[in-house]
């Protein structure tokens, strides 16, 4: 009896309690305007004054079809890319945040081995109150974790200036600042991958206008990478980008284009750090036949890029090239080199949207998707790309070089919708003494979408 009459007083309390705080909420409504829900980038975000808070996801689903020369890779494999799920907000006009969780349902199978991965591309950080929009790639070193960070970072948006510290990759180049939702091909190039460049933990510095911007950041490790040894210096690196649109005119009939960018990078492997530099085919998944070594795992190396990218209405290009320098342990110098060509081609009329305040490029808008009546956005697209790991530096037998050749079709029926068929042609000529030339043929299928 005693336990229903505290149960009734305990209710009564939570129902007067209720009443008190539905009395405030009216008044407090006669002076706020309630949160409002609008619609952007394919899911809704709520607003409530200068707070804001979205939900944000993709899922990217591939079958891969590889026919190696030697049989080294022969068959079709189907996998999850990448999936995400995050969120993004502000707590005010200033203060923002965002943080994206990768979901990596195969991961065991890399849980032994030290790998460089590309696992992703997210909306990149801007000045002000400008928009931010979709970026680039993280390198991880280890395996085996089903769950990993993308971007992960606090951001103090001034009027000039913006201030982000936590995962992110403000500096990196241009392709790897563009969102893996909408790099023309499936992968990235190989001297992109290859050479590093991503996400990693730090802070960075960031300035821009409507058609410049100009980063400098200082990073340690990535926050995937996994802490064994307490004892040493991790990885850390200085790097800087800035990008200049010199033309860059968006009108309703017409859409013109010359980007312009440099990158540099420092970086010290510090004690524990594991570095190779070796290549896939173009858009493989397994073997890296191209490897300059465990040798050239020395003190740190530098690096240097520039970019060049133009779009003319339906038409467009993006190219860079990068060079690396470093020494070994026993202090012998080594150089590598590579670059990439892209050309696009939209047969149903769109052009790629490009930020100027970040230096990159965003998704493609079909003029008339299937949801208004009209078949979505065609692209054809081809690459030629190029890799040297050659440098006799590195000791190893599997060192040299790597030429690809790739061709695309795109489609996008609606916006946040996007499916891509690739092929692709690589041949991996090694320069060791003994070794034997091999060429691989790639042929790749993905189904995405994103909110």
């Amino acid at each position: 009896m005693k336990k229903h009459r505290i149960t009734k007083a305990a209710l009564a309390t939570l129902a007067a309690a209720s009443g008190v705080a539905v009395m405030a909420g009216s008044a407090n409504a006669q002076t706020a305007p309630p949160p409002t829900i609008q619609p952007m980038n394919g899911a809704p975000e709520i607003r409530d004054g200068q707070q804001r808070f979205k939900m944000r996801g993709r899922f990217q689903y591939d079958v891969i079809a590889s026919d190696w020369e030697n049989n080294t890779e022969q068959g079709t494999r189907s996998y999850v890319r990448r999936a995400f799920i995050g969120a993004q907000g502000r707590f005010t006009d200033h203060w923002r945040y965002k943080i994206d969780f990768v979901l990596n349902p195969g991961a065991a199978e890399a849980a032994t081995t030290v790998t460089t991965t590309t696992i992703a591309d997210c909306d990149s950080v801007t000045a002000g109150n400008q928009p931010c929009v979709a970026t680039v790639t993280a390198a991880t070193t280890g395996g085996g974790d089903d769950v990993a960070v993308d971007d992960a970072y606090l951001e103090y948006a001034g009027d000039f200036f913006s201030f982000v510290i936590g995962e992110n990759n403000v500096t990196a180049p241009l392709e790897d600042r563009t969102s893996s939702l909408d790099i023309p091909f499936i992968e990235r190039s190989s001297v992109i991958n290859t050479f590093g460049y991503g996400r990693a933990a730090g802070a960075a510095l960031l300035t821009n206008g409507a058609n410049w911007m100009a980063a400098v950041g200082v990073y340690g490790d990535s926050l995937n990478n996994q802490d064994s040894n307490f004892n040493n210096d991790e990885a850390t690196q200085v790097s800087g980008r800035f990008t200049w649109a010199p033309i860059f005119e968006n009108a309703p009939d017409s859409y013109t284009l010359l980007h312009v960018g440099l990158t540099a990078r420092q970086r010290y492997n510090g004690d524990d750090s594991a570095t190779r530099y070796r290549t896939r085919p173009q858009n493989g998944r397994g073997s890296r036949y191209i490897d300059a070594g465990s040798g050239l795992a020395g003190q740190g190396d530098t690096s240097y890029g520039v970019e060049l990218a133009g779009q003319w209405n339906a038409l467009g290009f993006t190219a860079e090239y990068h060079t690396l320098e470093g020494d070994t342990a026993a202090g012998v110098n080594f150089d590598f080199d590579g670059y990439y060509v892209d050309a696009f081609w939209s047969l149903t009329g769109e052009s790629r949207s490009y930020r100027g305040n970040t230096g990159s490029f965003g998704p493609v808008v079909p003029r008339h998707g299937m949801a208004e009546g009209g078949m979505g956005h065609l692209m054809l697209s081809a690459r030629y790309d190029f890799i040297d790991l050659s440098d006799p530096a590195g000791s190893s037998s599997t060192r040299g070089e790597q030429s690809a050749y790739a061709i695309g079709l795109d489609w996008i029926p609606v916006d946040h919708v996007r499916f891509k068929l690739n092929y692709a042609l690589s041949e991996m000529d090694r320069t060791g003494a003994g070794t034997t030339d091999v060429d691989a043929e790639v042929i790749s299928l993905r189904t995405q979408f994103d909110f």
